[in-house]
């Protein structure tokens, strides 16, 4: 069963909040459906490509700002795509391969990983999805006020690709977005120090 899982990463540029979706489905698979512009509007919204813009089609609004538009900064296929909005900064998705043993079931998922095993396959995905923001404090502010959102869309999604993912209130959402673990990369905290971090484990 997929459940996405977030947190908050500190890298030398900043913190991004970080949101792991597992799927039981290949990476050319989930790219297909993430970058279907039509069958976008199943679990967000529909969408079109011109070059390096991307133009969100915002359902349900009558207002001249129903379209969301941003710029393509990189993008590889089946493997990541990186937009940055006015409204949200910038967003990426990569999709990690996961081998998983071909004698498990599908739904044994890639929580089954076997990566040393003769014989595995690609058979799964972890979807990553991040928010960039320029240090700590931002990052919190926008999971408590956006991280809700992405976690709907993200289970979505999933369903979209026919996976059984359970339904999540706005009251736990708000709760667990309000309150995310922290973890400094490795880089980051050799750039830090010791004398930078706080006792979490965070820069101070």
């Amino acid at each position: 069963m997929s459940t996405p899982a977030p947190r908050l990463v500190t890298w030398e540029n900043g913190t991004d909040l970080v949101i792991e979706m597992p799927l039981s489905v290949a990476p050319d698979a989930t790219w297909a459906v993430l970058t279907d512009g039509t069958r976008a509007g199943e679990w967000f919204a529909p969408f079109t490509v011109d070059g390096d813009t991307v133009t969100l089609e915002l359902e349900g609004t009558e207002s001249a700002d129903s379209a969301l538009v941003g710029e393509i900064l990189s993008c590889e296929a089946d493997e990541h795509v990186l937009v940055e909005f006015p409204d949200f900064g910038v967003l990426g998705i990569q999709l990690l391969p996961v081998e998983v043993d071909p004698d498990l079931p599908v739904e044994a998922g890639p929580e089954a990983a076997a990566v040393s095993a003769m014989g595995v396959v690609p058979a799964g995905t972890v979807l990553v999805f991040t928010q960039s923001a320029a240090d700590e404090e931002r990052a919190r502010r926008a999971a408590a006020q956006f991280g809700p959102m992405w976690d709907t869309h993200l289970r979505m999604f999933a369903r979209t690709l026919g996976l059984d993912v359970p339904e999540a209130s706005e009251d736990d959402l708000e709760a667990v977005y309000a309150d995310l673990d922290l973890e400094v990369d490795d880089e980051a905290e050799d750039a830090l120090g010791d004398d930078d971090l706080g006792d979490d484990g965070g820069p101070r």
